[in-house]
């Protein structure tokens, strides 16, 4: 039952049969060498000339004739377009993958943030305002901080990136910066540095909270310890499960009573753990090799991370409903992380996204991990600020995890 399952979808047409037999034909092998000649050249060269004193010599090897090579040529490539345009999944993915980045980069990233949310401490000023808001650099709260510390918490749980504290005469005395996010904090200077030549923004001094530096690898090791744990779980779980479809490994678990659900959990706890111990690697690597400062509870970076890689392994589950083959699973699988990589922020910040398209990161599970993992790292955060982020990861878990079970095909078609 295997070997036919693993050969069913592969059944050729009596157009390729046509096509493989003429190819067969023309590239017959011969005693001459063992050289595949073209027939007509063979009888031709066979043929002893008339009057001619080496006719009984050995005749030249001739590999290959002009116009036998073209005729085989033009069967071959007729028969791998036929077969081709049957692949309607590889021509989609072929055609679909370079429009979705061509707009992605086009039109979804942009290198220059905009509206970053920034509030005023201890005193309003109007001069302030007018100036931050020039442009559209900064979008100021309407609200005043009432002192540092409340601007403080404001920046560590990510409610403000910038936070300008007015002395009474109504000049700014210092400007707080969240760097936890690197690319959001370099812009916020940049902008800050354009508008010293105002008199109402001249700051004493700016402070870089989080990641004073703003060291690329402070940024972007607890991107990757994501990014890595959702391309790892999703490839190896889809494209495992093909593999076992085209085994028929899939048809003898048929005979067994499992049921679907705890054949989903089957599948994805091992892959969990698995990708668990290279999630603790990365970390181990990012703290040793590039200093990485892992501020917060790295117990609750493994225990938020589990939700999330169900979810990861869950979309790896779905992606083999959909393959025939590991080549679709690895294609497939492609074309679904990497836009999800390039729009959840982990790359990229999601201020510099246009809502036109940010609304798509709303539905990608590594949005929400990319800010657990960075906010534990850099900010020391635990559970009683990351708790929303964890919460809909777990939603999102229980929603994949059943989308996979029902789609879930245990049998071949």
């Amino acid at each position: 039952m295997g070997a036919r399952s693993r050969h069913a979808r592969v059944v050729p047409t009596i157009k390729e049969i046509s096509l493989i037999a003429e190819l067969c034909v023309q590239c017959r092998p011969t005693k001459r060498g063992g050289y595949l000649v073209d027939p007509k050249d063979e009888k031709s060269a066979q043929a002893p000339k008339t009057g001619s004193k080496s006719a009984a010599a050995p005749l030249a090897d001739t590999r290959w004739s002009s116009s036998g090579s073209g005729r085989r040529l033009a069967a071959i490539t007729r028969k791998e377009f036929i077969q081709l345009a049957r692949d309607r999944r590889t021509v989609a993915l072929m055609v679909g993958m370079p429009l979705v980045l061509l707009i992605i980069f086009g039109y979804g990233i942009r290198l220059s943030v905009g509206n970053i949310v920034a509030e005023l401490v201890g005193h309003d000023s109007p001069a302030i305002r007018v100036a931050l808001g020039e442009q559209n650099h900064f979008k100021v709260l309407p609200t005043v901080a009432k002192s540092e510390s409340a601007a403080r918490k404001d920046l560590l749980d990510g409610r403000t990136s910038v936070a300008v504290i007015v002395g009474a005469t109504g000049l700014p005395s210092s400007v707080l910066v969240d760097g936890s996010n690197a690319f959001v904090a370099q812009n916020s200077l940049d902008y800050l540095r354009s508008l010293t030549g105002s008199s109402a923004v001249q700051p004493v001094n700016v402070q870089v909270l989080y990641n004073p530096t703003l060291r690329s690898a402070d940024f972007m090791v607890p991107s990757e310890v994501g990014m890595i744990m959702l391309w790892v779980g999703t490839v190896a779980t889809a494209i495992g499960v093909v593999r076992e479809r085209e085994q028929g490994t899939l048809e003898q678990l048929m005979m067994t009573p499992i049921r679907k659900l705890e054949l989903m959990l089957g599948k994805i706890l091992p892959y969990s753990a698995l990708t668990l111990v290279i999630a603790v690697v990365i970390t181990i690597l990012g703290l040793l090799l590039f200093q990485v400062p892992l501020r917060g509870n790295p117990l609750e970076l493994l225990l938020f991370a589990v939700p999330y890689l169900v979810s990861a392994l869950s979309i790896g589950l779905l992606v083999s409903t959909i393959a025939q083959n590991q080549r679709q699973a690895m294609q497939t699988t492609t074309f679904i992380l990497l836009p999800q990589i390039l729009l959840s922020g982990a790359l990229f910040p999601l201020a510099a996204i246009p809502w036109g398209i940010r609304w798509v990161s709303q539905l990608l599970p590594l949005t929400y991990f990319t800010p657990i993992s960075r906010d534990i790292f850099l900010k020391g955060l635990g559970f009683s600020e990351l708790w929303p982020q964890v919460a809909v990861l777990c939603g999102m878990a229980v929603i994949f995890t059943s989308l996979a079970t029902i789609f879930f095909k245990t049998r071949l078609d």
